[in-house]
C-alpha cells in the first residue's frame, strides 16, 4: 500500500481514503470447499508457483485449520467465479463486496473481513486531477464489480459523461489504459497501489465508494461455514486473535513508507538561502517569495477543493490527540466553523465514552504506529443521536520515520449498519415463517426458506431456480392460474386456497399469499410468496361439516341435509317438469334385535343397512338416516308422467326389499331382517317437504298394515295402477315361459312392384283376455327388462319366417323389418345374439331389415355407430324409425350406417291439411335422398295419403290403406291376389 501524504504550509494534509468490502460464506464442514481465485493482488491472487495466496487466501486457512476443511482453489476471472458460485459450483468466493443484488444471489457471514475503497488511477500524461476531468475520458473497470455500479451512479449525480470499458481482471483493465485503448482505470486501492508503479501508471487522487470485503457462498448453502468464519472475525477484530494483524502487516510490507515531500525540503533550504541574500537583493526576494506564495495559494486552494468533495470526514491529529485539519464535511458534522475545531481534542465533540475510545484508538496510531480498520459508535456532547463510522487511520511520518500525526479518514455507516440490522432480521423471520420464497419478475425461485422446503419435499437447492408450477397439483384449471395473474397484475397481491403436491406425490391445501414488490419507479423487482398447510384446518372443517350434515353411524346424509337437498330438488323438478319420489324405508321388527341383542349389534346392522340402500340407488339420488331405524331414500329425474314416475319408483322400491332381505352378518352370526317401504310421488306433494315425508311415512305404515316386507303408494289410484302393472309383469313372464306371444306382419308396398317386404309387429295371446295391445305391455316389458327376452323371441321368429318366405317364389325377394328397442340394443350380447340367430336359422342376413328409434342415439353414439357396422357387414339393413320426432344430431346421422328412413305417421296423419307436416314431410325425402338413403312412410290410411307422399318423392308405404297387420298367410294369400 503506497499513502502520499504532503505538509505544506498552514499544515495540510492530502489523504484520499474510501472503504470497499463483501463477505463470504462457506460449505458446512467438515468438507472440501470449492474456492475461487481470481486476480487481486494483495488481497486474492495465484502467485508464480502456481499456489494460492493474499490476505483472504492466508486468513480462510486460518480458520480451515482450526475448523479442519480441505480447500480446494479454483482459477477463475471475476464473473465465472460468481457465476460458479451461484449455480454450486463453487462453495467459497474471497473479497466479495456486498449489494441488494448480491444479497439476493449470495449468502454473506456478518463482521467484514477488510476494508477497501476505490481509486482511479491515470497515465502519467493525461490531465485527470478530480472528477470533473473525466468528462468525455475511457475508463477501464473490472466487468460485473460493484466499483462498475457505484462509479456510473456518481458520474450520472455529476453530470459527467463517460464511456465504460469492461475488463475481466484488474491486470487487463490497467493493461488497456497501458495500450492507450482507456485514459484512466478503477482499482481498489491495494491493488493499484501494488500495480499502479508496474504499468507506468499514476495516482489521480480520486477516490470513493468505500465498502466492506466478505467471503460468499451460494444462497440457502454452508450456514456452518459462514457461522464459522464469523466467529474468526469476531476474534480478529477485538484484537483477541493478533494473527489478524500480522496477515495485514505481511502483505503491507511492500508498500511505500509516508515520508514528508523531497520538494519540502528544498523549499525550506531555499528559503534559507534567500535568507542570507536578503541584504544584496530585497527586491528580487521579495517578488519570489509573493510568487512562491501566490503557486502555494493556489495548491493549497486545489488541495482545499479536492479534500471538500470527498463524501467522507478526513482529519488530522497531532500527537497530543488535537486536531490539526478538519475537511467541510468534518466541519458540516460538528457545526462549527474551522478556528473552533482546530487546537482541540475530541471531548470537545464527543460524550466521554466516545472520547475515550477514539483516544484508545488513536493511541494504537499514535504511540504504537499501527494502520487501524476499525467501526467506531460516536455520540456527539451535543446530544445529537449516535452514529456509526468506518474509520481508517494511519500514522503519518517524518523523514526519520518518526510519527509525527494521525491521518483519519471516515465514512458514516449508520443507514447501512441499520439495513444489516434490518437484513437480520428479515433473515431471521425469512427463517422462521411458515414457508416463505422470494422470485424474479418471470417467477424464478431465487431463495426459499427451510420451512417451504420441508413443506414442499423439496430441498432448497432443489427449488432455486425453478417456478412455483413445480407444485402443481392438476386441481386447478388454465381460467384459476389466469384469474391469479390478473390480481397480480392489477393489485399487486393474491391469496387464497390451492391444492400443491409435494415431491413424494402427496396432495395438500395450502393457504398461499403472493406480494408484488416494485422499484421506485413502480417496476416488478421480485414476487415474496408466503405458504402455509391448512391440511388440519380443512381437516377440522370437514369433520365439523360431518357432525353437521350426516350421521355418525352410517355416514349417511343426516334428516337436516336429507331435507335440504329435498327441497331443492321440489324446486329443480317443478322447473324442469321431471318426476321424483321418495322411500321412506323402516326395518321390520328391529326394536326386537336391539331389546334382545344389544344396541352394538343394532349399529352394526343400521351401518349394513345404510351401505345396501347407497348400492340400490344411481349416483345423483340420495339415501339418508332420519334416525332409529327409519331411513329415506330421494329418487330425482324421474319421468315427468306420473304412472311412469310411480313404475320406476316402484322398481327401486322392490331393489330395496330384496337387498334388504338378504341374511346379515352380525359378530358372525347370520341374521335376517326386512323392511317396510312407504312411497310418495312428488306430483302429491305441492312442493312441501313437510308434506312430501308425511306422505311417504303414511305409505310405510300402509305397507307394515299389510303384513310388513312389501311397499304401498300414498296415493290409492297409484297403488292400483302399480298393482296392475306388477300384475302385467307377472303375465308377461308367464307369456314369455308358456309361449303366449305371435308375430303379425303389415305389408310394405312400392309404387309399381306392390308388396315389397313386411314389417313384424308382436302380439300377446292372452287366455282370459285375448289379444293385449302392444302399447300396454311394450312399455312394461321395457321397464322390467322382459324386452330383452321377448326381443330375441321376436327376432328367432321373424329369422324363421324370411326361411319360409325364401322357398317360394312369390316371397323369395320381400324383406322383413323388426324393430329393436334401446334397451335391447344396448345389451351387451346383442350383436353376438343376432349373428346366432342367423348362423341358427340359416336366414338371409340381407334380407333382414333393424328399426331402430332416434332415442338409441341420445346415448353413447360412438358405440351405436360401431354395433351397427359389425352387423351391416354381415348384410342386415337398418332403418331409422319416426325419424323427425326424436333429437337426433344430423351430424351423427351422416355418420350412421342407414339404408332406410321412416317418415312417421304423426306426420303422415294431417299431411293434406296441415303445410307444416307437409314441409316436415318433403324435408325428409329430401334429406335421404342427398344422403342415398331410402324413404318410406308408414300409417298410410287413404289413397290421398298415397299420392301426395308420391307427388313429393315417398313411394314406399305401409298403413291400413294395404291391410291391417295379420298371420303370415293373410299376408300371402294378398300377395297372391296381387299377382294375380
Amino acid at each position: 500500500m503506497y499513502w502520499r501524504c504532503r505538509w505544506g504550509s498552514g499544515l495540510r494534509w492530502l489523504v484520499l481514503l474510501a472503504v470497499l468490502g463483501a463477505g463470504a460464506i462457506a460449505s458446512a464442514a467438515p468438507r472440501e470447499l470449492r474456492v475461487g481465485v481470481y486476480a487481486n493482488e494483495p488481497k486474492v491472487f495465484f502467485g508464480a508457483d502456481g499456489k494460492a495466496a493474499g490476505i483472504f487466501v492466508d486468513l480462510l486457512e486460518m480458520v480451515a485449520a482450526r475448523e479442519q476443511w480441505s480447500l480446494r482453489y479454483v482459477p477463475c476471472n471475476w464473473q465465472d467465479c460468481l457465476d460458479a458460485l451461484r449455480e454450486g459450483r463453487l462453495d467459497l468466493m474471497p473479497d466479495v463486496a456486498r449489494s441488494d443484488q448480491r444479497d439476493i444471489l449470495f449468502d454473506f457471514h456478518s463482521l467484514p473481513v477488510l476494508h477497501s475503497w476505490s481509486q482511479i488511477y491515470r497515465a502519467p500524461g493525461s490531465p485527470i486531477y478530480s472528477m470533473l476531468d473525466l468528462q468525455g475520458k475511457r475508463v477501464a473497470v473490472l466487468e460485473g464489480s460493484v466499483q462498475r455500479a457505484a462509479f456510473s451512479n456518481m458520474m450520472d449525480s455529476f453530470g459527467i459523461q463517460v464511456t465504460l470499458v469492461d475488463a475481466s481482471s484488474f491486470t487487463g483493465a490497467f493493461a488497456m489504459v497501458q495500450q492507450g485503448e482507456a485514459d484512466a482505470v478503477i482499482a481498489n486501492h491495494r491493488f493499484g497501489n501494488l500495480y499502479s508503479q508496474r504499468y507506468g501508471m499514476v495516482d489521480s487522487g480520486i477516490v470513493f465508494q468505500p465498502a466492506a470485503l466478505f467471503f460468499a457462498t451460494g444462497a440457502g448453502r454452508n450456514a456452518d461455514v459462514l457461522a464459522a468464519i464469523d466467529r474468526s472475525v469476531k476474534d480478529w477484530r477485538s484484537g483477541a486473535d493478533p494473527a489478524y494483524a500480522k496477515v495485514l502487516r505481511r502483505w503491507s510490507a511492500a508498500d511505500e513508507p509516508v515520508r514528508i515531500a523531497p520538494w519540502i525540503w528544498w523549499g525550506l533550504g531555499g528559503l534559507l538561502a534567500f535568507s542570507l541574500l536578503a541584504a544584496l537583493s530585497v527586491v528580487v526576494l521579495r517578488r519570489k517569495v509573493q510568487e512562491r506564495t501566490r503557486h502555494l495559494k493556489d495548491s493549497e486552494q486545489k488541495l482545499a477543493t479536492i479534500l471538500d468533495s470527498v463524501g467522507a470526514f478526513i482529519y488530522i491529529k497531532g500527537k497530543d490527540y488535537h486536531y490539526q485539519y478538519a475537511n467541510h464535511h468534518t466541519l458540516q458534522y460538528f457545526g462549527l466553523p474551522s478556528q473552533e475545531v482546530v487546537g482541540k481534542d475530541d471531548g470537545a465533540f464527543f460524550d466521554a465514552a466516545t472520547a475515550q475510545s477514539l483516544r484508545a484508538n488513536d493511541r494504537r496510531v499514535l504511540e504504537d504506529g499501527e494502520s487501524l480498520e476499525v467501526e467506531e459508535l460516536n455520540t456527539p456532547a451535543t446530544g445529537a443521536p449516535q452514529r456509526a463510522f468506518l474509520s481508517v487511520k494511519i500514522p503519518l511520518r517524518d523523514a526519520k520515520g518518526s510519527v509525527v500525526a494521525l491521518c483519519g479518514i471516515s465514512t458514516d455507516i449508520t443507514e447501512r449498519r441499520k439495513a444489516e440490522e434490518s437484513l437480520q432480521i428479515a433473515a431471521t423471520v425469512f427463517e422462521s415463517f411458515e414457508g416463505m420464497i422470494v422470485t424474479s419478475p418471470d417467477k424464478r425461485i431465487l431463495r426459499a426458506n427451510q420451512s417451504y422446503a420441508r413443506l414442499t419435499g423439496y430441498t432448497v437447492e432443489e427449488l432455486v431456480g425453478q417456478t412455483p408450477r413445480l407444485l402443481q397439483s392438476g386441481r386447478h384449471d388454465a381460467a384459476f392460474y389466469s384469474s391469479l395473474e390478473n390480481s397480480l397484475h392489477t393489485t399487486g397481491m393474491w391469496q387464497g386456497e390451492v391444492w400443491n403436491r409435494r415431491k413424494d406425490g402427496a396432495e395438500y391445501p395450502a393457504w398461499i399469499t403472493i406480494t408484488a414488490v416494485r422499484s421506485p419507479e413502480g417496476e416488478i423487482t421480485h414476487y415474496v410468496g408466503t405458504q402455509i398447510d391448512i391440511s388440519s384446518r380443512k381437516a377440522a372443517e370437514e369433520e365439523i361439516r360431518l357432525l353437521a350434515f350426516y350421521d355418525p353411524l352410517t355416514g349417511l346424509p343426516n334428516r337436516r341435509l336429507m331435507t335440504d337437498r329435498l327441497q331443492h330438488s321440489l324446486a329443480a323438478t317443478a322447473r324442469s317438469g321431471a318426476g321424483g319420489a321418495l322411500l321412506f324405508v323402516d326395518l321390520d321388527n328391529f326394536k326386537d334385535l336391539n331389546d334382545t341383542q344389544g344396541h352394538e349389534l343394532g349399529d352394526q346392522l343400521l351401518r349394513q343397512v345404510g351401505a345396501r340402500l347407497a348400492g340400490c340407488v344411481r349416483v345423483g339420488d340420495t339415501v339418508a338416516r332420519l334416525g332409529g331405524d327409519e331411513f329415506v331414500v330421494v329418487l330425482e329425474g324421474l319421468a315427468a308422467n306420473v304412472q311412469e314416475a310411480a313404475a320406476q319408483a316402484e322398481t327401486v322400491g322392490r331393489t330395496v326389499l330384496q337387498a334388504l332381505s338378504q341374511p346379515y352378518r352380525l359378530d358372525g352370526h347370520e341374521h335376517h331382517s326386512s323392511c317396510s317401504i312407504g312411497i310418495a310421488l312428488y306430483a302429491d306433494a305441492r312442493g312441501s317437504v313437510d308434506e312430501l315425508l308425511k306422505h311417504g311415512d303414511m305409505a310405510m305404515y300402509q305397507a307394515k298394515g299389510a303384513g310388513r316386507n312389501t311397499l304401498r303408494f300414498f296415493d290409492p289410484r297409484t297403488q292400483a295402477n302399480v298393482t296392475a302393472r306388477t300384475l302385467l309383469e307377472a303375465g308377461l313372464r308367464e307369456a314369455l315361459r308358456d309361449g303366449q306371444f305371435l308375430l303379425h306382419y303389415q305389408a310394405q308396398i312400392r309404387e309399381h312392384d306392390g308388396i315389397v317386404g313386411a314389417e313384424a309387429l308382436v302380439r300377446w295371446q292372452h287366455p282370459q283376455r285375448g289379444l293385449v295391445s302392444p302399447a300396454e305391455f311394450i312399455p312394461v316389458a321395457e321397464a322390467s327388462g322382459l324386452i330383452v327376452p321377448l326381443g330375441a323371441w321376436i327376432l328367432r321368429t321373424a329369422c324363421l319366417q324370411l326361411v319360409e318366405w325364401a322357398r317360394n317364389p312369390v316371397t323369395a325377394r320381400w324383406t322383413l323389418a323388426v324393430n329393436v328397442s334401446a334397451r335391447q340394443f344396448r345389451h351387451s350380447q346383442f350383436v353376438d345374439e343376432v349373428l346366432g340367430v342367423l348362423d341358427e336359422t340359416g336366414a338371409n342376413p340381407h334380407r333382414l331389415k333393424l328399426e331402430l328409434t332416434e332415442t338409441l342415439l341420445l346415448d353413447d353414439v360412438e358405440d351405436t355407430i360401431q354395433r351397427m357396422a359389425t352387423l351391416r357387414a354381415v348384410g342386415i339393413g337398418f332403418a331409422l324409425d319416426d325419424f323427425g320426432t326424436g333429437y337426433s344430431s344430423l351430424s351423427y346421422l351422416k355418420r350412421l350406417p342407414l339404408d332406410q328412413l321412416k317418415i312417421d305417421q304423426g306426420f303422415v296423419r294431417d299431411l293434406l291439411t296441415d303445410t307444416n307436416d307437409a314441409t316436415i314431410a318433403r324435408t325428409i325425402v329430401t334429406l335421404a335422398q342427398s344422403l342415398d338413403l331410402g324413404v318410406i312412410a308408414e300409417g298410410v290410411e287413404t289413397a290421398e295419403q298415397r299420392d301426395m307422399l308420391s307427388s313429393l318423392g315417398c313411394r314406399t308405404w305401409q298403413g291400413y290403406l294395404f291391410g291391417r297387420p295379420g298371420p303370415a298367410a293373410d299376408l300371402h294369400a294378398a300377395a297372391m291376389g296381387v299377382n294375380a
